[in-house]
């Protein structure tokens, strides 16, 4: 008996052997169960998927003696028959060949008839996509109503060339390509049964260059076992495919982690003594950087597919992940670029290059231990010190300043970044201290400090403004060594207060007022011993040496206010001045005149339109039987018989007595309620917008940003001033 091919010799028969397409075999599988069939089948995907396999399954399950089921049993004669090819009621057309009308036509001359020996007759066109406009036409009808006995199934790698009429006919599935991982499973599988030893790197190889298609992997596989006489080995199924030996790759990817250019040079020398398609190196390279980033991020993802799962995880312990970032996305635009390139391998060799040349700079060392045992980690960084041979390098830290004064306290502070602007709100020990942004100033005077000799005070949190460049600095305190570490102080903190936050890698600065009558100093609740002071023992300090660490936080808050712009104050001099409204108070009825009127509206419970009428009506006469107002005749539309007695009942339950209510239409002015209100919220917005206009901050990011300010986005915030 002559050989077959293994891409025919192991064709499924029934739709368990299918590899991969659940979601078509789902689908067919409940619809031959349940005997819910369509007229017409189509079933698009590329090559190799199993298009023609389904449907001819699916003509054993329609025909099979035993009766239509999903599963064929593969013993009668129908089922023998279509397995072989020569079933009769299964019409096969190679639509490629048959794309004239004339043929289909002819095609369709036999539909009517009753099937010879099966229980449909069923019609399998392959590459549907290739008949012609009139051929579809002639086809539309008779695939829309077919006769019971037919069943249409419709293949086609080229679904988009389909007229939408024949698509809307038929229920469509897409197959689709089947994964690497799939692929090499069923290659396992079947060399296993054909007795055939193999290699699993080999059979990878071949997955991946079948490119989604089974058949095609059957094919490579046959096309390997002859090439290797009866085996399938790695090297051999390289050097037949005419692929690029991994290990290269992996040298130029050690080379790059290594920084080594001539080692990289050399890599790519050797790679061209093969001829190498250098698209295709490219496309190693990429491949081999994603699984070392993906063994960076999830080291147990990395799965064995070529064999290099141990340099997979080597490589990744070598490379930090922003090179690989970096090499893969150079790499990626190297390869877009090659063709341009006046020689593939100058254009390889100047992408490997260029990862070099663009290497990320300050990046944290990789780490030295496995990666299925790391977890994220934080280094230790020594404190940034300046260095006058190595250049620019982070801002050192202020220095630490001596003291020559009695009960100079010593605080501790963090680098001054030389923003103009500091946090809004610092803690200083318990203490939450506002600041207020920092005006740039020609000259800032620098903190005073005052020059007798004696102990500090321990460390303390506060924000200090760095001193200038010009001006001179005390003398620097080396870092305490572990050799000659200073004794510790106690902090002088109340006992009812929290301890004040630490700071990192803190320089030590006194800071003090100078002046006797600092109120700060001279608080009594600040600096009373009991309070502040706990009971000293021998190696502490004397109440006499301590300073309230507040009020030197108050003393360096008052230096960093900014200076006081005449232009701003002339503007504060100017803007409106604030709504002031007392409180309503109580109104007798003989009391009652036009002035003290929308005192009285603010305390009554007017609602509704009954509201609006009150608001826009004045006073204009009171007398021993009642009150006489006037409706401002623009909003006479608000007038009603009614709002008198309801106005009336109102005003007799605030006086306690009866008083009659007369409504007339005038000229009320502008002192009706309405009027006032409006003046009021008038002045209340020009105030608000005048604040933020004179506002120091909005001022300077109008000059440095060329910021604009927008009137109608200005809101008044706090209570309303016009509520009783």
């Amino acid at each position: 008996m002559s050989y077959q091919v293994l891409a025919r010799k192991w064709r499924p028969r029934i739709f368990r052997e299918m590899v991969g397409q659940e979601h078509v075999l789902r689908a067919l599988i409940n619809a031959l169960d349940h005997n819910r069939l369509h007229h017409a089948y189509l079933f698009t995907g590329t090559r190799g998927v199993g298009k023609t396999t389904i449907a001819r399954i699916l003509a054993k399950c329609l025909n099979c003696e035993q009766g239509v089921s999903s599963e064929p049993c593969g013993q009668c004669g129908a089922c023998v028959e279509i397995a072989e090819g020569r079933f009769v009621d299964l019409i096969e057309v190679d639509a490629a060949s048959k794309t004239k009308v004339e043929d289909t036509r002819e095609l369709l001359d036999n539909v009517q008839y009753a099937p010879t020996r099966g229980r449909y007759k069923v019609y399998l066109i392959d590459e549907v996509h290739m008949l012609s406009n009139s051929s579809f036409n002639a086809l539309l009808k008779t695939l829309e109503e077919p006769p019971p006995h037919v069943k249409f199934l419709l293949a086609t790698t080229d679904p988009q060339k389909l007229p939408v009429t024949v698509l809307s006919r038929c229920l469509q599935f897409n197959l689709k390509n089947m994964n690497p991982e799939r692929i090499v499973g069923h290659l396992q599988y079947i060399l296993d049964k054909e007795m055939v030893p193999f290699e699993e790197p080999a059979l990878w190889q071949l997955g991946r260059a079948a490119d989604g298609s089974m058949r095609d992997a059957l094919s490579l596989t046959d096309q390997a076992i002859a090439f290797g006489s009866g085996k399938v080995h790695e090297a051999e199924v390289r050097s037949m495919l005419g692929t690029l030996d991994q290990s290269h790759i992996v040298s130029i990817c050690q080379a790059l982690a290594a920084a080594d250019g001539s080692q990289v040079l050399q890599v790519v020398a050797q790679m061209s003594e093969q001829a190498p398609d250098y698209d295709s190196a490219l496309a190693e390279l990429l491949a081999l950087l994603h699984r070392v980033a993906i063994a960076q991020a999830v080291p147990d993802a990395v799965d064995n597919s070529a064999g290099d799962r141990d340099q997979v995880l080597a490589l990744a312990q070598q490379m930090a992940a922003e090179d690989v970032q970096l090499f893969y996305q150079t790499a990626l635009l190297a390869r877009r670029d090659l063709p341009l390139s006046p020689d593939p391998r100058g254009g390889f060799e100047m992408a490997v290059l260029r990862m070099l040349a663009f290497k990320p700079q300050g990046v944290p060392k990789v780490p030295n231990k496995p990666l299925a045992n790391s977890g994220p980690t934080v280094a230790a960084s020594a404190p940034a010190t300046s260095s006058p041979a190595g250049g620019a390098s982070a801002a050192p830290a202020p220095a630490a300043m001596t003291s020559d004064v009695p009960n100079a306290a010593v605080v501790e502070t963090p680098p001054i970044s030389p923003s103009p602007q500091v946090e809004s709100a610092q803690t200083v020990g318990a203490v939450a201290v506002d600041s207020h942004p920092v005006a740039p100033v020609s000259s800032p005077e620098p903190v005073p400090v005052p020059s007798t000799p004696e102990a500090a005070m321990p460390a303390q949190a506060m924000p200090v403004q760095s001193a200038p460049a010009n001006e001179p600095v005390a003398e620097q305190i080396p870092e305490s060594t572990p050799e000659q570490s200073p004794e510790p102080i106690p902090e002088p903190v109340a006992e009812s207060q929290p301890a004040a936050p630490q700071m990192s890698e803190p320089a030590a600065v006194p800071v003090m007022s100078s002046e006797p009558n600092s109120p700060e100093l001279n608080n009594p609740e600040l600096n009373n011993p009991e309070l502040n002071n706990p009971e000293p023992t021998d190696s502490e300090l004397s109440n006499s040496e301590l300073v309230d660490i507040r009020g030197l936080a108050q003393e360096v808050v008052d230096t960093l206010k900014p200076e006081t712009d005449p232009t701003t104050e002339a503007a504060a001099a100017d803007a409106p001045a604030a709504i002031h409204i007392a409180p309503a108070q109580p109104i007798a009825y003989e009391a009652l005149d036009p002035d003290n009127w929308f005192d009285l509206y603010r305390q009554l419970d007017f609602s509704g339109v009954l509201q609006a009428t009150a608001s826009n009506c004045a006073l204009a006469q009171r007398d021993e039987n009642g009150l006489a107002f006037v409706l401002d005749e623009r909003n006479n539309h608000l007038y009603d018989t009614a709002h008198q007695q309801r106005m009336a009942d109102i005003f007799s339950d605030y006086f306690g007595r009866s008083v009659q209510v007369q409504i007339v239409q005038g000229n009320a002015g502008d002192v009706t309620p309405a009027a006032i209100i409006a003046r009021l919220k008038a002045q209340r917005q020009a105030e608000a917008l005048a604040a933020i206009e004179t506002d120091p901050t909005i001022i300077q990011l109008i000059e440095e940003f060329d910021a604009k300010l927008i009137p109608d986005s200005v809101m008044p915030l706090g209570p309303d001033p016009l509520k009783a």
